[in-house]
């Protein structure tokens, strides 16, 4: 049943894209123009989880990122000219309207140890920022950051989110626990570190709903980040703030090459949306 599924999911992407290639080849040089201009206006927000050498994640391996990979995103990203931010201070210029030409923002989810001592010290190293979305439940176990190493995370400038409690995807649970999910979440957060106002959800799975985001809303969140693939502008953000677009970076076999394919992928997915033709309706006829 799982492979027919998979198979049928498959098959809509192909045809979208085939769509999307037909209607690119039909207007030529006018969107090559058009997109261009586009890529100045979005910017991607990234999510990685384990950065490292360690086993037992609870991921594919794919989603496992060596970290002399890693480092090489890093290197590639400062020598086209990025800014790395966190969630909070891409939102912030999205908000204001400020230019995010060359603006990116990195996302890690799951809270693992090698967030710490593999992904910090990288961070310093280029002068970039990133996002970590702990989940309650996991924090200080064999494979997930301790309160301390968190804390100096949130010392070195860094952004601490919410990756909800206990990682169940909330537009599958029942209402009565998203309170569990999201509110106690927050004030456990707070309560642990010193105060912290988290004020970012990353949705486990990429699973939400009108009534996740209504619950997200009335226990303090200001902005969600979904698993739609695309760019983050003013006009996406303004209009729809707990659902933000990001672009998994997964270690496909490809190296640095597979890497600018997904950093691409997540403009090109962006326009295509200003054009009318979103991807991510597939994927959300099987994960909403």
């Amino acid at each position: 049943m799982i492979k027919k599924v998979c198979l049928v999911f498959l098959a809509l992407v192909v045809v979208l894209l085939a769509v999307a290639g037909v209607a690119w080849k039909l207007n030529g040089e006018r969107w090559q123009q058009e997109y261009a201009a586009f890529r100045k206006t979005g910017a991607p927000v990234l999510m990685y989880h384990a950065v490292g050498l360690e086993e037992g994640a609870d991921w594919p391996k794919t989603l496992i990122m060596k970290p002399e990979l890693f480092e090489a995103h890093l290197q590639y990203l400062k020598e086209q000219g990025y800014t790395i931010v966190t969630v909070a201070e891409l939102a912030e210029r999205l908000q204001q309207g400020k230019s995010v030409d060359k603006y990116v923002a990195l996302s890690f989810d799951d809270g693992y140890k090698n967030n710490h001592s593999v992904v910090l010290p990288l961070l310093k190293k280029y002068d970039a920022k990133g996002s970590f979305f702990v989940i309650n439940r996991d924090i200080g176990d064999e494979l997930h950051m301790n309160e301390q190493e968190i804390k100096e995370l949130i010392a070195a400038g860094m952004e601490l989110g919410s990756h909800t409690y206990s990682h169940n995807p909330l537009a599958a649970i029942d209402e009565k626990y998203l309170v569990w999910e999201t509110d106690t979440s927050r004030y456990w957060l707070k309560k642990k570190f010193d105060g912290y106002i988290v004020r970012t959800l990353a949705y486990p799975n990429g699973s939400y709903n009108d009534r996740v985001i209504a619950a997200a809303k009335k226990y303090g969140f200001y902005r969600a980040l979904t698993g739609h693939v695309g760019v983050n502008t003013a006009a996406t953000y303004q209009k729809a703030p707990f659902e933000m677009y990001r672009v998994t970076v997964a270690d496909d076999g490809n190296g640095l090459e597979g890497f600018k394919r997904r950093l691409e992928q997540a403009y090109f997915f962006g326009f295509l949306q200003t054009k009318g033709i979103d991807i991510n309706i597939v994927r959300d006829i099987f994960v909403r």
